[in-house]
């Protein structure tokens, strides 16, 4: 009988900031192709455990193991090769505005020294023609509405095909079809077998694709 293999791991990890606890005794797990989503009220510390995945906030305490790195005794010249196997999506984009849409795309494989099969050009805009925007190649981010610099942002995550994918309020700040339409792209990379954990108090936009769910109320986490 196989050991299970979580690509997501934490043991009892507690999060402090400035002498107070803003997550406690949190224990959950994720695997490959498992889509999760981390529900909780605006400020409950969402964004706070989705950070400390990629390093961004230190873990306090407790066991905390993610894509093979020991989040608890990491080096920071190993953050960068910890993050070149996830995809990110933050809220705000944090789009290239100098960049088009296809530069945008380019940027990550050229950074990630990513091989693709047969030309970069036709990979990245078959990526583009996956989420609907192989129209919008040559486009800047300014040019184009906020559902659309959304799925932008989400594509170049999932340009370099990451084992784990985070995305921060993905759906916070769009009409209900372009919502929809994130939340599709996202259980989608979870079926061709990506980890992917979503932060979001748009709990309806997701509930159809059945996700896991864990919820954050007060400093715990629970299923």
């Amino acid at each position: 009988m196989s050991v299970q293999q979580y690509l997501v791991e934490y043991s009892n990890v507690s999060i402090d900031r400035n002498g107070s606890k803003l997550l406690d005794n949190v224990t959950f797990s994720v695997s490959a192709g498992e889509f999760v989503t981390l529900e909780g009220s605006v400020g409950s510390g969402k964004s706070t455990l989705l950070r400390s995945l990629y390093a961004d906030v230190k873990i306090s305490s407790g066991k905390a193991n993610v894509l093979g790195f020991d989040l608890t005794d990491l080096p920071m010249r190993k953050i960068p090769r910890l993050r070149s196997k996830m995809g990110i999506v933050f809220q705000n984009y944090l789009l290239f505005d100098n960049k088009t849409v296809f530069d945008n795309l380019k940027f990550v494989l050229d950074s990630l020294s990513y091989k693709t099969n047969g030309s970069q050009k036709d990979y990245i805009m078959s990526v583009l023609a996956k989420v609907g925007l192989e129209s919008k190649a040559s486009t800047f981010p300014h040019m184009l509405s906020g559902g659309e610099r959304q799925t932008v942002a989400v594509a170049r995550a999932l340009v370099h095909c990451p084992q784990l994918i985070l995305a921060d309020e993905p759906t916070g700040n769009l009409d209900q079809e372009s919502a929809a339409h994130i939340a599709q792209i996202l259980y989608d990379s979870s079926q061709s077998g990506a980890a992917v954990i979503v932060a979001t108090h748009d709990e309806p936009v997701f509930a159809g694709f059945k996700p896991r769910i864990f919820k954050i109320s007060g400093t715990a986490l629970c299923q």
